[in-house]
């Protein structure tokens, strides 16, 4: 027996029959690719032995001190849904953090209403009739229009087009900015089951790169790549004592920037950027309608009410954010020419913005001013200081010397995920890991970095890491990186040397950027040949689940990875699937799926 059982409350063979049809899909879909038969007996006796490897190891009795837990645990997040339901109190997300807020659910609502109100985004759909049919007969009507008319390939025209059988309005939520001095929302739409859904992806899948490669001089992709600029700027010689850094954030830039203007936006863009008149293999005419779909079915529910976005884009939807983007990049023309005269700095990070200056701070507030009346619909909140906080780093300027360290929001709370949480030990080692990693690409200092070291070290300690756990994955960062003397005597020079290479190594995100093409017509090979992994995915549990991975290899290995198999040499990736969080357990953020799913037309209600 499982703890899904004891927490799911469902049948332990219905738990077992979710398992092993995952496990079937995404086994049929793999063999496919590597053109093995999924019918024949060799498969049918693996897949018999996928399903009796589950139903044992299922089957089997559950620790009793994990059962014990368990069953604490399930009874403990009754108790506290019970309490949150009698006295009122909405739960949510904090904003670009995974900690929860606790608020009184009236006040919460003021804030959302303030919002709403403050932006004029939002228009709510009074007739009460779900816009969801609409929206559907719009895409499909378009997307059946440019197939006809051979704008669009049938391949796009399938990528596009709705998934039926999950079809579903978007919804809203609203995240807490508690870093904020007035403790504002962030709305966030969930429009993942959206008709226009599949049609946004594409666009954005067809414009970042673009997009991308046009702004790779002026974008930030993390606090990482600030540091780096600004060691670039002190070494050609432009940071003296006098320099000042300026932050700028653009309010609620997602639902300000106008429908029109946006679209406008777009469409020069894609003139200056296309080949031979066409984006990828799309005309620009072609593009445009697609984007225009999207903004016009920008409708959602929130509680029992539907609403739709007449301003800007949802924040959710995957082309939002290159359209916002693309209408920034205009904005922003005469901030960068500037900049580039006078050998400044300036990158911008979505919708906020860092420069480094050698004018005086009323120079640069008359140049700020300037560009802030080219458009009403943009504001600014500017802070200029020789000392400030970007991203995650706190910059200084310290006489005409460069010093940067990580910036820790008031609002963070010492939280990670419990050493008793039930993961895979390997995640516990990444984030201790991955904790040393930022330190030292962000710190200019040893001291600073040791500092952090201290802070890892203690909060790792108050989620129940145990200390000899701590000493010994500690111990590992440094020898990887030869520098012990770093941990044991703060050697600077040491330090100075891990830092250079760890600040220029790039991260991951930066890995996949760099890979992304620029030529949105390429096509990923699908051959057998060019593969080299196999992803499969099961749930993780501790108790008799633990072992599932290396049996469930052995039976892999026994039917598949033979001499002379196309898949000896390919490697097998068991990834793992987490059960419910007390995140999914304690907050609400869809409506009823009945106000969600609804069909019904504006012209058959008017019938």
């Amino acid at each position: 027996m499982s703890k899904s059982f004891l927490f799911k409350k469902k049948p332990i063979k219905q738990i077992i029959e979710q398992e092993y049809k995952r496990l079937y899909d995404e086994n049929v879909k793999n063999l496919t690719d590597y053109t093995f038969p999924t019918d024949d007996t060799q498969a049918k006796e693996y897949f018999l032995a996928i399903k009796t490897l589950l139903e044992q190891l299922y089957m089997k009795p559950i620790p009793n001190k994990i059962a014990r837990n368990a069953r604490y645990l399930s009874q403990m997040i009754k108790s506290m849904q019970r309490q949150l339901r009698k006295a009122n109190i909405a739960v949510g997300q904090t904003d670009k953090s995974k900690l929860f807020f606790f608020i009184d659910a009236q006040e919460y609502e003021e804030k959302i209403k303030n919002y709403m109100n403050k932006t004029n985004a939002y228009q709510e759909i009074t007739n009460g009739i779900c816009p969801l049919a609409d929206n559907l007969h719009l895409v499909i009507l378009l997307l059946d229009h440019l197939l006809e008319r051979k704008d669009i390939t049938k391949e796009q025209h399938k990528k596009m087009y709705p998934n039926i059988k999950k079809l579903e309005l978007a919804h809203i939520y609203f995240n807490l900015k508690v870093d904020k001095p007035d403790i504002s929302v962030r709305p966030i739409v969930a429009s993942i089951n959206a008709p226009a859904r599949l049609l946004s992806s594409f666009l954005d899948q067809l414009l970042t790169p673009i997009y991308n490669y046009v702004t790779k001089d002026i974008t930030f992709i993390n606090g990482i790549d600030v540091v780096r600029k600004l060691k670039e700027y002190q070494q050609q010689g432009y940071l003296n004592s006098t320099t000042l850094f300026i932050v700028f954030d653009v309010t609620d830039l997602y639902t300000m920037i106008p429908r029109d203007g946006a679209i406008a936006a777009l469409t020069r863009f894609c003139e200056k950027n296309a080949t031979h008149g066409k984006i990828g293999t799309l005309k620009i005419s072609t593009v445009i309608q697609l984007a225009c779909v999207v903004l016009d079915t920008n409708s959602f529910a929130y509680k029992d009410k539907y609403y739709r976005q007449i301003k800007g884009g949802a924040m959710g939807s995957p082309f939002t954010m290159v359209l916002a983007n693309i209408y920034m990049l205009e904005w922003e023309q005469k901030l960068i020419q500037h900049q580039n005269i006078n050998h400044g700095i300036y990158g911008r990070y979505i919708d906020d913005v860092f420069m480094t200056s050698n004018l005086s701070k009323e120079e640069i507030l008359k140049l700020l001013d300037e560009t802030t009346q080219t458009d009403s619909n943009i504001k600014i909140t500017t802070t200029i200081s020789q000392t400030l906080d970007y991203l995650d780093v706190t910059i200084e300027n310290n006489n005409g010397n460069l010093k940067t360290c990580i910036y820790h929001k008031s609002a963070s709370e010492p939280y990670i995920l419990p050493y008793s949480s039930d993961h895979p030990r390997h995640v516990h080692m990444n984030i201790l890991n991955n904790a040393l990693v930022r330190a030292a690409r962000m710190c200019s200092t040893v001291e600073d970095f040791d500092m952090e070291r201290l802070s890892t070290e203690m909060i790792l300690l108050v989620n129940g890491y145990p200390p000899k756990f701590i000493q010994q994955y500690m111990k590992n960062f440094f020898m990887k990186y030869n520098a012990m003397n770093v941990w044991t005597e703060l050697n600077t020079e040491s330090y100075q040397q891990l830092h250079h290479e760890l600040l220029y190594k790039p991260t991951r995100r930066e890995q996949k950027i760099q890979l992304q093409p620029n030529d949105t017509t390429s096509k990923n090979p699908t051959n057998y040949e060019h593969k080299d992994q196999i992803f499969l995915h099961y749930t993780f549990e501790n108790g008799p689940l633990i072992n599932f991975k290396k049996e469930y290899r052995q039976i892999w290995e026994k039917y598949y990875v033979y001499p002379g198999s196309r898949l000896r040499n390919t490697r097998l990736i068991l990834g793992t699937i987490l059960n419910r969080t007390l995140q999914s357990l304690l907050i609400h953020k869809k409506p009823n799926r009945e106000i969600l799913t609804k069909m019904e037309s504006t012209t058959q209600a008017a019938s």
